[in-house]
């Protein structure tokens, strides 16, 4: 990081000290928190986002104009980072694997590209494939454009490999074949675990170059190497599948970083929170609640208390989204030395409001 993220966020070295110390286990001063508002600049250099399809995606012009707009216009408090997250739509990796994107203005879709399990001993990586060359020549056209005035996300690895076959296979006959063909499905991810290290190692190296530490598409840094990776398909299986099926690939690509974090989406996922919780390098685990169906209350997070110190007494960080007016009573409630807040705000004064109010409350 280099000076010029004054630009930005003045004091970036205070978060970064703060962050470094939340991560390798010392005491910090406050809850580290990204807290976000709307910002209006005094003299925007971006007038308006450019939606295009699919230039809004892959045009390098306008998707780093794109995010010059968002930057100005974002209040970039504690410890959020100003961050291009590089992004071409979910699942982008299917493409490096034989899927073709389908460009929407809101999303990118794909087709399965295998017709049934007997396939997935076919699934080639091509290391020149020219999706994953456009992502990291847009990393890197970013980086270096950037200066030290923000960060960028280390995109384009391979990640999440069972939501990968479903996405390469279809979710019933991923789900059919679990059942009928274990082995194979087993065979295919363990084929694909050297690819998904590969691929961070590449991504990782454009981004060091230019940048200290690590950030992904979580967009918390940290003073080394951070995956954040899920299983969303695991909302349809059981705990011993998910142990059988899941575990294994967690387990490698966190021993293969410094710091881990799982994406934990919705109440479905919480009955295979004892398997996480024995991932040795798993650090930080992401709660996010769900859809409102069948879940009032789902935002609220003092609705969950139980589930994060689940996570804390297994000596896990955990990080929760929390209004405003939620901080000091959930402060209250959990083990402050592992949590991670993050705080978003209608307006600038709200955000500084509650970073005096983090301030105050302390560890």
């Amino acid at each position: 990081m280099y000076p010029d993220m004054s630009i930005y966020k003045p004091d970036w070295q205070e978060a970064r000290d703060r962050m470094t110390a939340w991560w390798t286990g010392r005491k910090t001063d406050r809850v580290p928190a990204h807290v976000s508002a709307p910002a209006k600049p005094a003299k925007p250099s971006v007038a308006a986002i450019c939606n295009d399809v699919p230039a809004k995606y892959i045009d390098p012009e306008t998707v780093l104009r794109n995010m010059e707009y968002r930057l100005e216009r974002t209040f970039w408090g504690g410890e959020m980072f100003p961050t291009h997250f590089v992004y071409f739509g979910p699942m982008f990796c299917l493409t490096y694997l034989g899927c073709e994107p389908n460009f929407a203005p809101n999303t990118t879709w794909y087709e399965p590209c295998l017709q049934d399990g007997s396939e997935l001993s076919n699934i080639k990586f091509d290391p020149n494939n020219r999706w994953l060359q456009i992502s990291k020549e847009m990393m890197r056209l970013s980086a270096e454009r950037a200066e030290g005035r923000w960060l960028v996300t280390r995109s384009g690895g391979i990640a999440a490999l069972m939501d990968v076959i479903c996405g390469l296979l279809g979710n019933e006959k991923t789900l059919m074949a679990m059942v009928e063909q274990p082995e194979a499905i087993k065979a295919a991810r363990d084929r694909m675990m050297p690819w998904a290290r590969q691929t961070y190692d590449e991504c990782y190296k454009i981004c060091r170059r230019y940048q200290e530490g690590g950030i992904d598409w979580m967009q918390i840094w940290a003073p080394g190497r951070v995956i954040s990776t899920q299983c969303d398909m695991s909302v349809m299986i059981s705990p011993e599948m998910f142990r059988d099926f899941v575990v294994p690939e967690l387990a490698d690509i966190y021993n293969h970083v410094d710091y881990g974090i799982y994406h934990m989406d919705g109440p479905e996922q919480i009955r295979h929170l004892d398997e996480l919780l024995k991932i040795e390098k798993l650090h930080l685990i992401q709660w996010v609640p769900g859809a409102r169906m069948n879940n009032p209350g789902h935002n609220d997070p003092m609705n969950w208390i139980d589930l994060f110190k689940r996570i804390q007494e297994a000596n896990k960080q955990v990080l929760v989204y929390c209004p405003p007016e939620r901080v000091r009573p959930l402060l209250d409630k959990i083990a402050r030395d592992r949590v991670f807040l993050s705080v978003g705000c209608q307006d600038e004064q709200t955000a500084r409001n509650v970073l005096r109010e983090l301030d105050g409350i302390g560890v």
